[in-house]
This record gives C-alpha cells, sequence and structure tokens, in this order.
C-alpha cells in the first residue's frame, strides 16, 4: 500500500500560536490589576476588557493541538511504530521542560514563603505526597495545568485516531461527540459528582480539541474558507467571514459585560450555564479566526513583524514556561502612585514578561541541551510538514 504524500507546511501555523501567547500574557499582565485596581477609575472597564477578551488563549491551543495532530497523522498508516513515533516525539519535548519546570516553581515558592533555612529541609519539600500531588497534577505553579492538560491529550490522541480512521463517519461528526463529552463532564461529572479541579481534566477543553481535529481532518477541502488570503472569496465564503465575526464579537461583549458587573457588583447577570456556552462559541470562532487573520497577516503584514511574531510562536512554550517567573519578579518592583506612571508600569510588565523570556529562549537555541527547558526551538526549517513546527501545539 503506497504511503501517503504529505500534507503542505503551514508556516502560519506559528503566527496563531503567536497570537495565543500574547493573549496568554495579556491574561497574566492585566489580572492583578483587575483585583486589585479601583473598580470605579476611568480605565477599569479596559483593564477588565483585555484580561476577558483574551480567555479564549487556553482552548484555543487546545485547538491548534487538535488541528495540528490530526493534520499530520490523519494520512499516515496507523502501526505500532508510528504510534511509538507519536508518542515518543510529542513526550520527550514536553515532559522534561515541564518536571523541571515544576521542580523549579515548586523551589521558588517554597524560597518565597519560608526562606531557605537548610539544604536537608528544602529538599524535604519535595519528597512530601503534596509534592507529588501538585506535581501531577501541574500546580506546583498557576499556568503549569495547561501542560498536564496538554500531556492528557498527547496519550488519548492515537485512540481518537484510530476511532476515526478505523470508522470514518467519526470523523464527519467529531465535533458534536466532543462537545458532548465536554457537557458530560462539566455539567455531570464536575458539577453533580464534585470532580474537583475540573480544569485540570482534558475533557474540559474536549470541545475545542475536536474542532481543531475537524478542521485538521478536512483542512485540504476546507482551506478555501479558511485561507481567504490565497484563495478567492466569494459572497458564501464573504457572509461565512462576517458571521464569524458578529459571532465571536458578541460572545465577547457578552462575556465582558458579566465580568465587569460581576466585578463592579458581586452580581452574575448571567446564568453560569449558559455563559459556559457563551464562552464555548467565542473560544470557537476564535480558533477559526486567529487562522484566517494568521493567513491574512502572513500575505500582507510587514514581512519584518511577520518573522518577529513567526519566532514568538516558535519559542512559545518556553515563553510560557518562563513569563510567569519573570512577571512574578516585575511585580516586586514598587508600582507608583500616580495613574499615568502606573498605567506605564502595568504595560511595562506586560512587555517585559513578553520580551525578557523570547530573549532567554531565543539565546538558548545554540545550547545542545535547550530541548531540556525549552523543547524544540527554531532551527532551519524544511517545507515538508506542519509537525517540523516547534512552540505550544497546545
Amino acid at each position: 500500500m503506497a504511503q501517503a504524500a504529505k500534507r503542505p507546511y503551514i508556516p502560519e501555523l506559528d503566527l496563531v500560536r503567536a497570537f495565543g501567547i500574547l493573549a496568554v500574557i495579556m491574561i497574566h499582565a492585566t489580572s492583578s490589576v483587575v483585583a486589585s485596581y479601583d473598580h470605579q477609575a476611568a480605565l477599569y472597564p479596559l483593564y477588565v476588557f483585555l484580561n476577558t477578551a483574551a480567555k479564549f488563549a487556553v482552548p484555543v491551543f487546545v485547538f491548534l493541538s487538535g488541528f495540528v495532530l490530526f493534520y499530520n497523522y490523519y494520512d499516515k498508516p496507523f502501526t505500532a511504530g508510528t504510534i511509538g513515533q507519536f508518542y515518543k516525539k510529542r513526550m520527550s519535548k514536553i515532559l522534561m521542560p515541564f518536571l523541571l519546570f515544576s521542580i523549579f516553581y515548586f523551589a521558588y515558592t517554597r524560597f518565597m514563603q519560608f526562606g531557605f533555612v537548610d539544604v536537608q529541609t528544602f529538599i524535604g519539600y519535595f519528597t512530601t505526597t503534596k509534592f507529588l500531588n501538585m506535581l501531577l497534577s501541574g500546580k506546583t505553579y498557576t499556568h503549569l495545568y495547561f501542560v498536564i492538560i496538554i500531556i492528557q491529550f498527547y496519550a488519548i490522541s492515537p485512540l481518537l485516531l484510530y476511532a476515526v480512521k478505523k470508522f470514518p463517519f467519526l470523523g464527519k461528526h467529531i465535533i458534536w461527540i466532543g462537545m458532548l463529552v465536554q457537557w458530560l463532564f462539566v455539567y455531570k461529572l464536575a458539577g453533580e459528582w464534585g470532580v474537583k479541579s475540573p480544569g485540570s481534566y482534558c475533557f474540559t477543553y474536549m470541545l475545542y480539541f475536536t474542532a481543531g481535529a475537524f478542521i485538521g481532518i478536512y483542512y485540504m477541502k476546507l482551506a478555501p474558507w479558511i485561507n481567504l488570503a490565497k484563495h478567492a472569496a466569494n459572497p458564501r465564503k464573504i457572509a461565512a467571514a462576517i458571521g464569524m465575526w458578529l459571532l465571536f464579537l458578541a460572545s465577547s461583549m457578552l462575556l465582558f459585560y458579566f465580568h465587569y458587573e460581576n466585578r463592579l457588583y458581586k452580581t452574575a447577570v448571567i446564568n453560569t450555564d449558559l455563559l459556559e456556552i457563551i464562552d464555548e462559541v467565542r473560544c470557537i470562532t476564535a480558533g477559526i479566526l486567529l487562522l484566517q487573520v494568521s493567513f491574512w497577516a502572513y500575505a500582507a503584514w510587514n514581512k519584518a513583524v511577520v518573522r518577529a511574531l513567526i519566532h514568538i510562536g516558535a519559542t512559545s512554550f518556553g515563553i510560557y514556561l518562563v513569563h510567569p517567573f519573570i512577571l512574578n519578579l516585575y511585580r516586586n518592583t514598587s508600582s507608583v502612585g500616580d495613574p499615568i506612571l502606573y498605567h506605564a508600569w502595568v504595560v511595562g510588565g506586560f512587555l517585559a514578561a513578553l520580551l525578557i523570556p523570547w530573549a532567554i529562549v531565543s539565546l538558548s537555541a545554540p545550547i545542545k541541551w535547550h530541548w531540556l527547558l525549552f523543547g524544540p526551538l527554531p532551527t532551519r526549517k524544511k517545507k515538508t510538514s506542519a509537525s517540523v513546527q516547534p512552540g505550544i501545539e497546545a
């Protein structure tokens, strides 16, 4: 049986990653302001809007993971060798950085909380069941839960691939299946059965993963509807794009309204179950629209800007791992009382959380063992398939 031809390389995916990591940093850079800044201040609604608007980031990275995995592997033969290669390639580039940064952040938080007494006491922190539980759930620092989610998706992806290849009709309905799994988990298991920390389980994000998987499976057919920069747009495609933007903007504004009113008056103006559905609409449309924007940006934006964004996207996993530490150090500096200087301080936090990790990760690329900390980093790429791209596939 002839081996299926490799699908075309998609450099625009690194732009999606870049927009995603910028959204992640926006969330974290504005979170403390949203929590502690004067709620009656004139610019407070702007901070709530920026924080809320960027919260599509994690679902979009999950969406992108589903897209990349199914785009790269759907046409490949499903053999023991392929599965072994999948696990070796995916797990090897994420497990070691996760383990090392989990140890680093746990050590950092212990030091900040208790100081350093002696080596024996400090090592003792790592021999407790508390550390083991926090490690396995990705809770040694606030952002590491996301890596656990991606590891879970990597673990079940071969089973999903086998199912849609064995029963092709499942591929056409994979979004609805993912939505059903997510709803059963969120509303039934987590809601009624009291599953602790449902956000630490991949099933909470199954709709986004399967939506990306659907586009990955049928990308060659869907490309004319997604890559409007390359394919001629007809009235139907334009209407579909406008409809997608309207859904995204409407859902985003409803979420902003809910969170702003909740911050000001501690009231829920929208039923939380309905809010979950609104957020799902926002995140799905965000994933599709970021693909469209990335294709447009790659074709039409200034080339230097595009190259910079592609590099940010390709190093996004390392930036993701490092940026909370830089932001924490930055927040230990004094925020001045003058409003103008305070807003400048907030902007400085965003820039520091982006540029310093980007520099650290970029400078480590020539070092042979950089993958232990940051996974694979940008090298001279051969235009073969999407799978050669580093960065967060999440």
